[in-house]
């Protein structure tokens, strides 16, 4: 069956710019950047994903890493992701130190750790002048955060907080949406990141075999609101624009055995009177991922649904519902370039992904070619957002001990 004229076009419009984008690319760094990595060895759950999301535009190349604490599995993902011996590091401290000191240092460091040695990884690598791309949350404690940010302003280095949905064009079309006006006056912002699969929902007999975000020494009680809050927070942020100015928080414990929580509800107040509600669970059962966002104005709304990624669903208030597909023409620019296939082809969890990586390598190239790299940075989470995520873990945490209490932000 012969494509129609409309796919055709759109097709070789997304190969130029992609092409475009790449040779505008090399102009500015002249080769791929130099990549190295901490954590995220082959018995990690995120490592591999942030390999094939960095690879897909093949703007990057992994030469170094630090990739567990485990030297067996360190030592042995280095060697079958083809790592030179004198770059399979087994302490990230010596791998900042020695790459620093390199003719061909790495240009920036993954961090894909457990959160509460995020910070120490980051300050190190920022030290040594090294661009940092972190997993979330951003760090164990505010604290930390608040160090970690002070070490960035002073070091001026780039860092990317891999909150990844951000990264798929129907997020960015309902941004573009409440930034247009097209929802009117919002007045309810809603998210949820709900899950209740086996992995989540059931404690391991053996509980030494817990997975480190049911550990309360290394995730914290809340540590739910770090691993899943955190994207749902980020999400609406990212979408609305909008911080909430208190909260209050409901954070139950249902499993036996079990010494986090793995349930919260935490209700939002925004200043210009809008309200929201963060549902995190990992006892949802049966939902698979069940991230989604809900946002209502006094005109419109969108919905969208992580699991139905390709859709957004945009309902007027006198006015039938539109369905808005990934690729379509008729969007941003941005939304437009974030869709790398024609309708029909769903791009899915590794393509968003793989969008911060390439904004983030466009950034990188910006600093070196002597450019700014915020026409990239401003739609990438960084810094602040970890730290608001950070803010809002924190105040949940108060609320919650003083009896779901409000608490301002």
């Amino acid at each position: 069956m012969r494509r129609s004229t409309a796919h055709r076009i759109i097709t070789k419009r997304l190969r130029e710019t992609m092409a475009n984008e790449n040779a505008q690319f090399l102009r500015l760094f002249g080769r791929r950047i130099r990549l190295g990595m901490v954590g995220g060895g082959f018995d990690s759950i995120i490592g591999e994903t942030h390999r094939i999301a960095f690879q897909a535009d093949g703007l990057f190349d992994l030469v170094a890493g630090a990739f567990s604490v485990n030297a067996e599995v360190s030592t042995a993902t280095g060697k079958t992701l083809l790592v030179a011996d004198d770059r399979n590091y087994l302490d990230y401290h010596e791998m900042a130190e020695l790459e620093a000191a390199r003719p061909d240092p790495i240009d920036a460091v993954v961090i894909a750790t457990p959160p509460h040695v995020h910070s120490d990884v980051a300050i190190t690598f920022l030290k040594c002048g090294i661009h940092v791309i972190c997993e979330k949350p951003l760090t164990r404690t505010m604290e930390q955060a608040l160090q970690l940010k002070k070490t960035l302003e002073d070091t001026g280095r780039i860092f990317v907080l891999t909150h990844c949905y951000s990264g798929f064009p129907m997020p960015r079309l309902a941004r573009d949406l409440v930034a247009s006006g097209a929802l009117g006056r919002l007045r309810m912002i809603d998210s949820e990141f709900a899950s209740g699969g086996a992995g989540v929902a059931l404690e391991p007999d053996d509980l030494s075999q817990r997975h480190w975000r049911f550990r309360p020494e290394i995730a914290g009680r809340e540590g739910i609101l770090g691993e899943v809050g955190t994207h749902a927070y980020h999400l609406i942020r990212y979408v609305t624009g909008r911080t909430p100015s208190r909260l209050s928080a409901r954070m139950q414990t249902f499993v036996d055995r079990r010494e986090v929580f793995d349930n919260a509800y935490v209700d939002l107040e925004y200043p210009d009177g809008a309200v929201g509600r963060i549902w995190s669970s990992y006892v949802a059962t049966g939902n698979q991922h069940g991230l989604s966002f809900r946002i209502f104005g006094d005109k419109a709304s969108v919905e969208w649904r992580e699991e139905d990624a390709e859709y957004l669903r945009f309902r007027p208030l006198r006015e039938p519902e539109v369905l808005y597909r990934a690729g379509q023409e008729g969007t941003s620019e941005f939304v437009s370039r974030s869709a790398r296939f024609r309708p029909g082809h769903p791009e899915g969890y590794i393509m968003a992904f793989a969008n911060l990586y390439t904004e983030t390598a466009f950034a990188i190239g910006a600093v070196k070619a002597g450019r700014s790299p915020e026409p990239w940075l401003k739609n990438l989470p960084g810094i602040d957002d970890g730290v608001l995520g950070m803010q809002m873990i924190e105040g949940a945490a108060r609320s919650q001990s003083a009896g779901s209490s409000w608490v301002t932000l």
